[in-house]
């Protein structure tokens, strides 16, 4: 199925490249502009293949961002902060469009390799900062994992008194044993993950330790803060499902993550995002919450254009999400005219629940 999709993508990608049947959408679905969502900007050759999709579909090349930019530029785009994009949301007069660039999590590669790219080129872009990557406190499993699977033909393990046994042979069962122990780590509770996870990779050699330079330094981050080009959001404490935790957890998750990165950087932070942030982990009650916390802006990643109307719904804004799977502009210029929010949400622009 999932090679059917891919196949059935190229070749819409082809007919909209030629027909360009796609801009009469534009009028409809342009807006005042739109977010980008990234997570990780990687060399091609820094990672083994083969991959486990999951895993290789949050990173994009240096070339591919710089071909992003160039891109938006290009078509007169203006590449503006997430404090000019409040500014432009909640302002009535007319702009030329925007688009702004965030990235996920709390990656090194936003300090090490996106920094440069965007200094080079003097435009602004923003990191939505999980504040246990930089304390140390969120072992980066799933490519303990991705490594776990691609390195074994077959995998056994007892979680929680349960044994289980995996056949990693072939590229197909690697990716189903991926797919299912990242359910089952995913759907532990909180109090628990950090036991199943090290119980997992306790029993084979993979150490976490060896990711921890994957995540971005107390110090990185300031730097990063103190560059009137980047913008430093909150992204939780932990990461968690929002929508999984009492309503209680998710303000102390939220507020908390706003209340550090302010001590370590001295700077306000004004922006959050939602963990994963699709409508099955973040909804009404989350968006309730996140309002409470004194952020201008909370983005999900439902997709979509900014408009107009937006300016009253800011703690639950779109956002177009960029992966390594399709790092095609033809597939970036079908989606700013609204293909991909035609099929997932109808004609309405604004998403709101």
């Amino acid at each position: 199925m999932g090679r059917l999709k891919h196949t059935a993508l190229k070749a819409a990608i082809c007919f909209f490249k030629y027909t360009k049947v796609h801009w009469l959408l534009k009028p409809v679905f342009k807006g005042k502009g739109v977010i980008l969502v990234l997570h990780r900007v990687l060399p091609a050759s820094s990672k083994p293949k083969p991959r486990i999709a999951a895993s290789s579909r949050i990173e994009i090349t240096p070339q591919f961002l710089e071909e992003l930019i160039l891109f938006f530029q290009k078509k007169e785009y203006d590449i503006i902060s997430l404090d000019e994009m409040y500014h432009r949301i909640t302002a009535e007069k007319k702009e030329r469009p925007f688009v702004c660039f965030t990235f996920d999590d709390g990656y090194a590669d936003a300090h090490e390799i996106v920094y440069p790219i965007f200094k080079q080129y003097q435009c602004p872009y923003a990191v939505y900062i999980a504040t246990a990557f930089p304390e140390g406190h969120i072992t980066l499993w799933w490519y303990m994992l991705e490594d776990l699977v691609l390195s074994h033909e077959k995998l056994t393990f007892t979680c929680k008194g349960q044994n289980y046994s995996f056949h990693t042979a072939d590229s197909k069962d690697k990716e189903q044993a991926y797919a299912t122990i990242r359910e089952l780590i995913l759907n532990t509770s909180k109090s628990q993950r950090q036991e199943v996870i090290s119980s997992l990779f306790s029993q084979y050699d993979i150490k976490q330790d060896c990711y921890a330079e994957q995540q971005l330094s107390w110090s990185q981050i300031i730097e990063l803060a103190n560059d009137p080009l980047v913008t430093i959001g909150a992204h939780t404490v932990n990461h968690y499902q929002l929508n999984q935790l009492a309503e209680s957890d998710v303000y102390n998750e939220i507020i908390n993550s706003k209340i550090l990165l302010e001590d370590k950087t001295g700077k306000p932070v004004k922006h959050f995002s939602y963990p994963f942030g699709g409508p099955d982990e973040a909804g009404k009650r989350e968006f309730k919450i996140a309002g409470k916390c004194g952020f201008h802006t909370m983005t999900t990643v439902r997709e979509g254009a900014i408009f107009p109307g937006h300016r009253h719904y800011l703690n639950c804004l779109p956002r177009l999400e960029i992966t390594g799977r399709h790092q095609n502009l033809t597939l970036v210029d079908m989606r700013l005219c609204g293909i991909v929010t035609l099929l997932r949400n109808g004609f309405c622009r604004i998403i709101s629940v």
